[in-house]
Parts: structure tokens; C-alpha cells; sequence
């Protein structure tokens, strides 16, 4: 039965074969409508005409003259938005990130010198005096009419030489405006400038957010005009080891030795921090001072030079079961405990001891030194604080007049 069938089935099929038309009129009618078709696209899109006309060539490297290249329009279409987003700021930014290259000459070196004049009477020294050292660091032009450049104070600490280049190749010399050690923030000036600078936007740093995507813009190692990519990986990040006072973003975006003074700019093109240090034992983690810190201590050091600080002279720890211990305390008492006073400070003119617990100012609690140092500097210079004092399990009352810090003595004490 299936050898039947399958005669059957041929011949069916050959009946089917006989009785089919003709297939010939109905190819030429697909040959004219894709013939119409075609001609009518090279109607419309004459290029692809052009390029047809142009012989092909396996080698990649080859280009025929009579193509163009692609134009500005054609890559930006080519690229993602994003790419194009992130270039466009590179570009932008590039003439107000600047490379910073400082001479430090050694400490003492005048008085070394006079020192070898006088016993060898000028005849030469028997070994050669120390020699100055070089470092290199980054900058953001901040105004660009009188020439001012934020950096960070460790680039530029005991230069007696600085210059400055633009990603034009231009070098300037500058000086030193003010610094702030605290913050690790500092201002120099350019001696003079030909043509026209290009002062960068400093955004709101307190609109960050983590995750936020960011650009670390600066010359790391010497590579002038640097960029690479990350995100913002926290805010108000406290770095104790580094520096307590100022609350930091931290970043994941390479920064490298050079990067320091550099800008850390988010996809506005704003400035919104500057790139400060790197966490050495560890990898993509970075910090840098928000743009509201940078700003208001900027101004000020172009105003005077320095940083008007509020403070008190005493050094504070936090109450620990061991220290309330020994203080034969209650462990519910709240507050900081006085560890050191600085002489002739506010502190010791009004008779604070050591041991004694602080258990708030201006009628607000403090659970920690941070918070005391915050209310003393918000108070600001001059400003009368009643301070409520545990001392010997009794209770008193201390009014203390702050003054103005010392801006060269880097200590984060209140």
C-alpha cells in the first residue's frame, strides 16, 4: 500500500505540473517592480548611487578622495547620545583646567649657604648645597578676568616658583593669593595673561546625589588634560585619617598623583568638586571637596588671604564606657570630654579643666567633638558661648569668648 500511494502521488503530480501556467509572465513582472523600485530609491537618496559608483577596496585603510570625510553631524549621529554628552563637556572644559608645575626650594637653605660662606670663606662648599624639588599639580580657573586658579594647598605649599599651562600649551607664572591648610584649599594668581581665559562653572554640590555620573579632569602623572569617567560612590564622606573637616565626595573616577587641584564636574559641565586624594591601599576610591566648600573658602581667600576661623583652644573625646569609668560617671551621662587646652585660649581664660564633660553649648547637646567644633564655628569670632560643664558630678555653668584660629596651625580642635 505505500508503494501505491506513492505512484499515486507522482502521478497527481505530474497531472499538477502539466495543468500549471506558464511561470515566465510573472517573473518579469517582479523584474519591472523591482527594476521601479530601485530607480525610484536613487531618485531619493542620490548618494547611495555615488557610492555604488566607487570600486570597492579590501584594504581597510584605504580611503578614495572623492569621498569626504564623515562631518561633526554625521559622528555625533554615529555615537550615543551619552559619548557625545561626556565630549562635549571634555571640550568645554578643557581651556579652564590648567597643569601647575611648582619649585620648592628647601627650608634653611639661606642660612646653610651663609653658614658655608663664613667657614670656607667663599672658596666653595665641600658638597653641593640641597637643590630644589619640583611637583606638579592641577588647577580650575575660577575667575578668569583677574587670573585666580583654585588648587589644592599641597600642590602649592612652600613654592617659590609657579607656572601654569593651559591646554592651549601657554605658560604662565603666578603667586600665591591665600591658602587654607585646613581645607586643603588654596588660591593662586596668574602674573599676567595674554588673550582671553576661560573661567569654569561651580555647580551646587549639595544637589549630588550617589550614583550620579561625574568627570575627573586634571594631569595625572604628567599627562596634561586627563579625563576618566565614574560616579559619584558617597556623599559627606568623613575621612579622619585624611582630613575631618571637610565632608567629602567620594568618587570612583580614576584619580592619580598630578590630579590633585583638578576638577571633578558632573554632566552639566559644572565643577563640583576638587580632586583632592586617593585612598592608597585601595582601587577607584577617591575624594574630592564639594564645590560649596571650595567656593565660600575661595572667596575668602581672595578677600583676605585667609580663613577667619571661630575656635577655643581644647581638644575633646567622645565619653567611652572606660572614660566614664574613670571619671566615676553614671552611664547615662551624655556629652565630650575635655583631653587637652591649648594655652592662652579662650578655653583656659575661663578656667575650663582637663576632665571636664561638655554636655552642651548655647543650650544645644553635644554627643560629639564635631558637633561642639560645628556649633563654635556657626557661633563665629567674638561670639560669647555658655557652655553647661559636668565637673566632679556638679553642674556648672562656663562662659567663654571664642577668637579668631591661627590659619597656619592645621589642627581641627574647636
Amino acid at each position: 500500500m505505500p508503494l501505491e500511494l506513492n505512484n499515486a502521488n507522482a502521478s497527481n503530480l505530474l497531472s499538477f505540473r502539466q495543468r500549471r501556467p506558464s511561470a515566465l509572465p510573472l517573473s518579469l513582472s517582479l523584474l519591472a517592480v523591482l527594476l521601479a523600485g530601485t530607480s525610484l530609491a536613487f531618485q531619493l537618496f542620490p548618494h547611495v548611487l555615488s557610492s555604488l559608483k566607487e570600486p570597492f577596496s579590501p584594504d581597510a585603510n584605504h580611503a578614495s578622495p572623492s569621498v569626504p570625510a564623515p562631518s561633526r553631524d554625521t559622528r555625533q549621529a554615529i555615537n550615543s547620545p551619552f559619548s557625545s554628552v561626556l565630549a562635549d563637556i571634555s571640550e568645554s572644559l578643557a581651556p579652564s583646567v590648567v597643569n601647575i608645575e611648582v619649585r620648592i626650594r628647601p627650608q634653611n637653605v639661606r642660612a646653610e649657604e651663609d653658614l658655608f660662606r663664613h667657614f670656607f670663606g667663599g672658596q666653595g662648599f665641600p658638597f653641593p648645597p640641597p637643590q630644589e624639588q619640583g611637583g606638579q599639580g592641577s588647577g580650575v580657573i575660577y575667575n578668569a578676568e583677574k587670573g585666580y586658579i583654585i588648587t589644592n594647598n599641597h600642590v602649592v605649599q612652600g613654592a617659590s616658583d609657579m607656572q601654569v599651562r593651559l591646554n592651549n600649551g601657554k605658560v604662565y607664572t603666578a603667586k600665591l593669593v591665600g591658602n587654607d591648610p585646613l581645607t586643603d584649599l588654596a588660591v593662586i594668581q596668574l602674573k599676567s595673561s595674554e588673550g582671553t581665559l576661560k573661567a569654569a562653572k561651580l555647580g551646587n554640590s549639595a544637589q549630588l546625589r550617589t550614583g550620579d555620573w561625574v568627570l575627573a579632569m586634571g594631569s595625572p602623572l604628567g599627562f596634561d588634560h586627563s579625563v576618566t569617567l565614574g560616579i559619584v560612590s558617597a556623599m559627606a564622606r568623613r575621612v579622619p585619617d585624611l582630613n575631618e573637616e571637610v565632608p567629602f565626595v567620594q568618587t570612583d573616577a580614576a584619580i592619580n598623583p598630578g590630579n590633585s587641584g583638578g576638577a571633578l564636574v558632573n554632566l552639566y559641565g559644572e565643577v563640583i568638586g576638587i580632586n583632592t586624594a586617593i585612598l592608597r591601599n585601595g582601587q577607584n576610591i577617591g575624594f574630592a571637596i564639594p564645590s560649596n566648600t571650595v567656593k565660600q573658602v575661595a572667596d575668602e581667600l581672595i578677600a583676605h588671604g585667609q580663613v577667619k576661623r571661630a575656635y577655643v583652644g581644647v581638644m575633646l573625646a567622645e565619653l567611652t564606657p572606660d572614660i566614664i569609668e574613670q571619671l566615676d560617671l553614671f552611664p547615662a551621662v551624655k556629652g565630650v570630654v575635655v583631653g587637652q587646652i591649648m594655652p592662652n585660649s579662650p578655653a583656659s581664660k575661663a578656667g575650663l579643666q582637663l576632665g571636664d564633660v561638655i554636655q552642651s553649648v548655647q543650650g544645644v547637646d553635644v554627643l560629639t567633638p564635631k558637633a561642639f567644633q560645628d556649633i563654635v564655628r556657626k557661633e563665629g569670632i567674638g561670639k560669647t558661648l555658655r557652655l553647661d560643664v559636668l565637673r566632679d558630678k556638679k553642674r556648672l555653668m562656663v562662659s567663654l569668648k571664642s577668637e579668631a584660629m591661627n590659619p597656619q596651625a592645621y589642627q581641627t580642635s574647636p
